[in-house]
């Protein structure tokens, strides 16, 4: 018996041998709306308007303990304590990020690269989420089998500049898979970011491990221990701890 993403497929394909003038932007949307449903649902998303989640992070051969808030549209906020010390980032969706590594200095704004990467990772919800009303356009980019497990794979664009390919799990419909290709070092690389150890919370299926690899090389390896839906957060929790921050 196919899987329920081969069902969906089947479907596909009786409608195109139907002469069906479908486009591969909607199979995409077809796709990303199975992936919401395989995740909870679209009530469940909407219900899940933040989180808070807590774990170990390692990198570089270095561990740090890290706590994480999220909320929507897209603020965040990740405390991490390690070897070296403690560093807060976070941004309201507002004004610049910034970070604080000694409170003594008072907080800096990220570098421009970080805060990039800051911005699109402040946005929890999956790409799959309401993408079309959050300015993300997806594409279908094919069929690949990678270690034994087949994909479907979308094109999306994100916050207007940044091209990533996402993986829909054949078998369980869920968004497994990222790449990326970036700029390390001075030289191009393929990020591949993985979601793993998927547990629900508040009715929503969230990867409680995620790592990033550049080729056989584990760039990053979060763990998480706890994830908490909705916590309550102090007003302003997000924002700059100084008065007259530069906004995005």
């Amino acid at each position: 018996m196919p899987s329920r993403l081969g069902q969906v497929l089947l479907l596909w394909l009786v409608l195109l041998v139907g002469g069906a003038p479908r486009l591969a932007a909607d199979f995409a949307a077809d796709l990303a709306r199975f992936g919401v449903e395989s995740a909870g649902g679209v009530a469940a998303h909407e219900a899940l308007r933040g989180l808070r989640a807590m774990g170990v992070i390692s990198a570089g051969g270095r561990e740090a303990s890290f706590i994480l808030h999220a909320e929507r549209p897209a603020r965040l906020r990740i405390e991490t304590v390690g070897e070296r010390g403690s560093l807060v980032r976070a941004s309201d969706g507002v004004h610049a990020p910034w970070k604080l590594e000694d409170p003594l200095q008072g907080p800096r704004r990220l570098g421009r690269g970080e805060e990039r990467d800051f911005l699109l990772d402040a946005e929890f919800d999956s790409p799959l989420f309401e993408h079309a009303r959050r300015g993300i356009s997806l594409d279908y980019a094919g069929r690949v089998v990678l270690e034994g497990r087949a994909y479907q794979r979308l094109l999306a664009v994100l916050r207007h500049t940044e091209l990533v390919t996402l993986f829909i799990d054949e078998e369980s419909g869920l968004l497994t898979r990222r790449e990326q290709r970036k700029r390390v070092g001075g030289r191009e690389v393929l990020l591949v970011t993985l979601f793993e150890d998927f547990r629900p919370v508040a009715g929503v299926l969230l990867p409680h491990r995620i790592r990033t690899l550049a080729g056989e090389q584990v760039l990053t390896d979060a763990r998480i221990e706890t994830l908490d839906p909705n916590p309550p957060l102090p007003e302003n929790f997000f924002a700059p701890p100084v008065p007259a921050w530069p906004r995005l």
